[in-house]
């Protein structure tokens, strides 16, 4: 079976040897690219089925090349096969380390490495498909955290993995910014749902989503503010059902009050993102807000996130205050600014930002968080 092979080398003899190699006695399509942050963003814009990728190269490593792959969802599983002139066994220790399936140390020989390329891909072909990361609700009862940030970045690189089939929610009460940050207009929005009747089906909830050119959908939050309590928790059950008959991911904003549908979909969720950032108040907030969901602890991911320039704080103080583990830390970002301004989130625009590989790091890590343990 053809697949699509990355070949990032900065020696163009060897490229378009591989090359060769690969199209004409494997079958396979090949994207060949000379610099290894080029490289990067082509995995990234269309994931490959394999990549091979050499050390040495001018900018970022092959070693850096194979880090960041494995923490962007869409990349994790992608087999990589790494090449060296190095060919001790430390150096291989240190291909394994970053993340490559195989190493192979130059000269390569082209029968070796085409017996190593398709012996990834069929291990690839019978690998068991990887967890999808089902329904994932953001929360924190402090606004001004970035929960629709990170909600909006996460949903962008779940796109990126599974076109079409990630669903965003904005649930906010107080005029969402889920739109805004997508650059749409919040026109149909989820407070016409209560229109429609008891059992709607999935077809007359997907009328109310707004697509996305990268791939998703998005339920909005109205621009009106909401008086009252906003939607009822069978209405949200109701709807999310549908959405996840539907969609394989569905990735929900949550508004920073305990509303009735706020604790429906902490109740169904598989994972739990709480959202925090290191000032006191914040620090506080979260305290509360983990006593709270006490009985949902086994998939609360905390996530702290650095919304404001300044020294970053000690992750590790940090949890021992809050007594839970910390499965990710998103750095500040200057650059969000202008993503907002522009209604172009970062992790669509520039994959390689502070702020997108952090999203990145916390997409991995709310992948089938509802199965693991938790920390202790």
């Amino acid at each position: 079976m053809m697949a699509r092979i990355l070949v990032i080398d900065d020696n163009a003899d060897l490229l378009q040897m591989i090359r060769l190699l690969l199209e004409d006695q494997g079958g396979h399509e090949v994207i060949l690219s000379a610099e290894g942050e080029d490289g990067l963003a082509r995995a990234l814009d269309n994931p490959p089925d394999l990549a091979i990728v050499d050390v040495m190269m001018p900018g970022i490593t092959g070693y850096e090349v194979c880090r960041r792959l494995r923490q962007e969802p869409s990349t994790a599983d992608t087999p990589i096969i790494i090449l060296t002139a190095r060919g001790q066994p430390v150096d291989r220790q240190m291909a394994l380390e970053a993340g490559a399936d195989e190493y192979i140390a130059k000269p390569v020989t082209m029968t070796v490495l085409l017996e190593r390329v398709n012996r990834l891909l069929a291990q690839r072909a019978v690998r068991p498909a990887a967890p999808t990361p089902g329904m994932i609700a953001l929360v924190s009862l402090r606004g001004g955290v970035g929960v629709t940030t990170l909600a909006v970045n996460l949903a962008v690189i779940y796109a990126r993995q599974s076109p079409d089939q990630v669903c965003l929610v904005d649930l906010s009460t107080s005029s969402g910014h889920a739109a805004l940050q997508l650059g749409l207009r919040p026109d149909p929005n989820w407070s016409a749902l209560a229109l429609l009747d008891a059992d709607p089906g999935e077809v007359a909830v997907r009328n109310y989503l707004l697509a996305h050119p990268a791939g998703l959908h998005l339920l909005a939050a109205p621009f009106v503010p909401v008086i009252g309590e906003g939607p009822t928790g069978e209405m949200v059950l109701s709807t999310l059902t549908l959405l996840r008959q539907g969609f394989n991911t569905v990735v929900v904003d949550l508004p920073s009050v305990l509303l009735e549908g706020t604790m429906a979909v902490l109740e169904a969720a598989d994972a739990i993102g709480v959202v925090t950032t290191a000032d006191p108040p914040a620090i506080q907030t979260t305290v509360g807000t983990l006593q709270v969901l006490r009985s949902f602890i086994p998939k609360v991911r905390l996530i702290l996130n650095q919304v404001a320039p300044g020294t970053p704080v000690s992750v590790e103080a940090l949890q021992r205050v809050l007594k839970q583990p910390l499965v990710a830390s998103i750095p500040f970002d200057a650059g969000q600014a202008e993503a907002l301004a522009h209604g172009k989130p970062l992790a669509l625009t520039t994959p390689q930002s502070p702020l997108a590989q952090g999203a990145a790091r916390v997409a991995a890590a709310l992948v089938g968080a509802s199965v693991r343990p938790s920390a202790t």
